[in-house]
């Protein structure tokens, strides 16, 4: 319903109203008259009080307004006060529906009072001062039910406004008054159905020849109409009660409102002098500038200088027209037939144009603004679409007539390529055959899905190379993703990897499927050989990654493959990772995702010397947390073709985090998201980790038997590093609750203190224990390191050694520990590169000067110790 069908069903029920009874039809009551007025916020002020004057009818009259006498540095504020008669019927029509008032416009900042209840306001002052703006387009404020009684009901206004501004309250927009009426009935007030659709309209067919332009830039015309139907249709919006969704304050919104519609005019004029003289005129430009210039100084002025720079805009529209209306009759005149098909509507533009610029400026108190420009656009709108597909119909015939003589070319040429085509063919049907053959080897190798009661595996697949080799339909690329299950030192791990092979189709596949054989062959060789099951994590990792980056260095460099390789540890959820140049990993967690890298640490596979930078990352999977790992295809997405013909990919890596957040870490709707974003270029593989179990994991901080630990008692022996005393407390503490669970926290100061005191036995036994149960606390891997190192069990040192280095290769006293650990077992080749990178972190360092002492000196053999 629009908002003249609206103001017409309003002025026809007040016709009703004066010959139906009213207990038929009690509402609506039109509050335009009959109101009092006076100075100041005055809620309690008796009505009989002499300070009211009367007002026969909003609005307020500047008469009025001048005879009272307002501060000069603060805001003007009036109260509205009118009295109105209930009656019981009334009442109870309230049981269907709800009492509401409205009001036109309030000018600027309002507060409503029903019987003395606050029951609506815009705005805020304070302190002397307006803070904010309330201004707005019918204001419909609800009424609760229990202030309304039978008989005499009073509505209150209280108005401010600053010196200089408008303070008023309308009589009528749009044709409504205020009223007080049911809730449903002045709802519709708001409706404003016709009002989008045409802005939607608008919109559109600003963008449509915006794009005709892009397509067309010599076509200069399509972009000035493109960008006058897209302003027009910003300002019906603005002028609309859908912009207050936005939630803008009102003095901002108006600012964009005059800014819009200063260069509505402008880019009307350009299109006609671009469209009737392919040029623009002096006039055209000199309005132009005058139109920026306005619309620049908006943002920096005052309401009161804002409507100042308003009436002069509407004074220049009727030179406007007159410049326009000179356009159109001399392209009349030169019989331009654009110009004859054109005319009829562009009459009615500028009519209510005009007509609406009449109302706005309220050069007559009858007529009003009633928006009838967004109409009469309309009816020219269908001008230019009758000119345009009489343009396009020309330009059929004018082929059909080029066809004709083409059709004897046509077919000899097409004779030609029938012959080159069947020989493509053939050599198409041999490719795919190849193509077919490297599939079914891939196909055995690849395993997307993998579930258990901690963890679950999903996997997408899509590679770019599509072919068909008989009756099958198969893809062919570098993506590949591996999943299984292994144990590792009596745990139970998940393990998989993600590779990405250099090229694309056949030599990608080649890439995937030697990495496919060379992991799944090393898993095979873990299940069945006990000593491959007998590395720990980060071994086990830094192993597998050496075996492939053997195999791959063989191809000198023309075979390269980016990976994540990873294992989950089931019971305590650590994640053990290496990525070589493959897309961050990305986590998501309560409904955020965020990437858990920060920097490349490894090149892709295949490129020499990655050994000596290894590091296998760890992070600490919480229940109900989901990891995304992807190849490059999940970033490498067209966006489009911008205006030089050149394709436009997506470079912004941030883009699939958003993608997984939108889809909430469902990895079908990621992938459909993906193809949403931007069209897919690449190979694309994706793999979901989703962690089910509460993990096992070590606290640092809990209690002994509801006591807390540490206590201050023994903090007193750790301060004075008395170690016997505090071997001593944690022993009779122990004793002492023999009964119940030790929580690990407390075996762990244990172990630290036997270490202190050089009871290296008890200490080795807990620190061992402890490793096997909770394998993310490095500090435990290292001390116990060094107790082996004490009892001569050098390789037990030195695999625990690694693991510390594998996972903190900057820790300067482990890399100088294992050093002097491989040098007791005589690999004096990697003693010597282990204190090259000690003298990296610190080329002062003691403890490496002692070891090189030692390097010229017979070492006993402990090779079997």
């Amino acid at each position: 319903m629009t908002k003249k069908t609206t103001s017409f069903r309003y002025r026809l029920l007040l016709s009703i109203l004066l010959f139906v009874s009213v207990e038929l039809f009690a509402f609506p009551t039109v509050l335009t008259k009959d109101w009092k007025l006076s100075v100041g916020k005055n809620v309690s002020l008796f009505e009989d009080d002499p300070s009211w004057k009367k007002i026969d009818s909003l609005p307020i009259s500047k008469e009025l307004l001048r005879s009272f006498s307002f501060p000069e540095d603060s805001p003007h504020t009036v109260t509205l006060l009118k009295k109105i008669e209930i009656s019981k019927s009334e009442i109870e029509e309230l049981n269907a529906d709800g009492l509401s008032v409205h009001f036109p416009l309030f000018t600027n900042v309002y507060e409503v009072f029903f019987n003395g209840h606050k029951v609506g306001e815009g705005g805020l002052v304070s302190g002397g001062r307006i803070l904010k703006n309330g201004f707005r387009r019918h204001i419909i404020i609800s009424i609760p039910e229990d202030k309304v009684r039978i008989g005499k009901n009073e509505i209150r206004a209280v108005l401010s406004a600053d010196p200089g501004e408008e303070l008023d309250a309308y009589a009528s927009f749009d044709s409504t008054p205020p009223l007080l009426d049911l809730q449903s009935r002045n709802a519709s007030i708001l409706s404003e159905r016709s009002t989008l659709m045409l802005l939607f309209l608008y919109l559109f067919v600003g963008f449509y020849h915006s794009l005709f332009y892009f397509k067309r830039p010599q076509e200069k015309y399509n972009l000035f109409f493109g960008l006058f139907s897209i302003l027009l249709s910003a300002y019906i919006y603005l002028r609309s009660n859908s912009v207050y969704e936005l939630n803008l304050d009102p003095f901002l919104q108006m600012k964009i409102e005059y800014m819009v519609v200063f260069n509505i005019p402008t880019f009307f004029l350009l299109f006609l002098d671009t469209f009737f003289e392919s040029k623009i005129s002096s006039i055209s430009r000199f309005y132009q500038f005058f139109a920026v210039a306005l619309a620049s100084l908006i943002p920096f002025s005052s309401r009161i200088i804002c409507t100042t720079l308003l009436q002069i805009w509407q004074f220049s529209i009727f030179v406007f027209v007159l410049y326009s209306l000179f356009i159109m009759f001399r392209a009349l005149i030169r019989r331009n037939q654009d110009s004859v098909r054109l005319f009829a509507g562009f009459i009615i533009l500028i009519a209510s144009a005009v007509a609406d610029l009449i109302g706005s400026m309220q050069l007559f108190p009858w007529f009003e603004n009633y928006g009838l420009l967004k109409y009469g656009f309309f009816t020219f709108e269908l001008g230019i679409v009758f000119i345009l597909a009489n343009r396009f119909l020309r330009v059929h015939n004018e082929v059909e007539e080029l066809n004709l003589d083409l059709d004897q070319k046509v077919k000899e040429r097409t004779g030609q390529l029938q012959d080159t085509l069947s020989q493509i063919q053939e050599l198409k049907i041999q490719q795919d055959g190849d193509y077919f053959l490297t599939s079914l080897l891939l196909d055995p190798l690849i395993r997307h899905h993998l579930q258990n009661d901690f963890i679950t595996l999903e996997g997408f697949s899509r590679q770019k190379k599509h072919f068909e080799f008989k009756q099958w339909k198969k893809e062919i690329g570098g993506d590949i993703i591996i999943a299984d299950e292994l144990t590792l030192k009596n745990r139970r791990y998940l393990v998989f990897v993600n590779g990405d092979a250099m090229g694309k189709s056949i030599q990608g596949a080649g890439g995937a499927l030697v990495l496919g054989v060379v992991f799944r062959s090393f898993l095979s060789r873990t299940k069945t050989v006990s000593s491959y099951k007998s590395k720990p994590p980060e071994v086990w990792l830094k192993d597998c990654f050496s075996e492939l980056q053997n195999i791959f260095e063989s191809f000198d460099g023309s075979m390269l493959i980016s990976v994540v390789l990873g294992l989950v540890d089931l019971e305590s959820g650590i994640l053990y990772f290496l990525n070589a140049e493959h897309p961050w990993t990305v986590l998501y967690r309560d409904g955020v995702a965020s990437f858990i890298e920060d920097k490349l640490e490894l090149r892709k596979i295949g490129i020499t010397g990655l050994e000596s930078k290894m590091k296998v990352k760890t992070f600490f999977l919480e229940k109900g947390d989901s990891i995304f790992i992807g190849s490059d295809g999940r970033d490498d997405l067209l966006l489009g073709i911008d205006s030089d013909g050149i394709r436009l990919i997506n470079e912004d890596e941030s883009q699939f985090l958003k993608r997984i957040e939108e889809s909430r870490g469902d990895l079908g709707l990621v992938v459909q998201s993906l193809r949403n974003f931007g069209e897919l270029t690449d190979d694309l593989s994706i793999v979901k980790l989703s962690y089910l179990k509460e993990p096992v994991r070590f606290h640092p901080f809990e209690k002994l038997n509801s006591e807390t630990f540490p206590d201050t008692s023994y903090l007193k022996y750790l301060e004075s590093e008395n170690w016997e005393g505090a071997a001593s407390y944690l022993e009779d503490l122990q004793i002492k609750n023999k009964n119940v669970l030790i929580p690990a926290a407390f075996k762990k100061e244990l172990a630290r203190v036997y270490y202190k005191i050089e009871k290296y036995e008890e200490a080795l036994s807990i620190f061992e224990k402890l490793i096997s149960d909770f394998p993310e606390d490095v500090e435990n891997m290292f001390i116990a390191s060094l107790i082996y190192k004490k009892f001569n069990r050098y390789r037990q040192a030195v695999e625990l050694g690694e693991r510390v280095m594998l996972r903190e290769p900057e820790f300067l006293n482990n890399v100088a520990h294992l050093a002097e650990s491989y040098l007791f077992i005589h690999k004096r080749e990697t003693t010597i590169q282990l204190l090259e990178k000690v003298d990296q972190l610190d080329p002062t360092n003691s403890h490496a000067k002692r070891i090189r002492i030692r390097l010229n000196q017979p070492v006993p053999d402990h090779r079997n110790g």
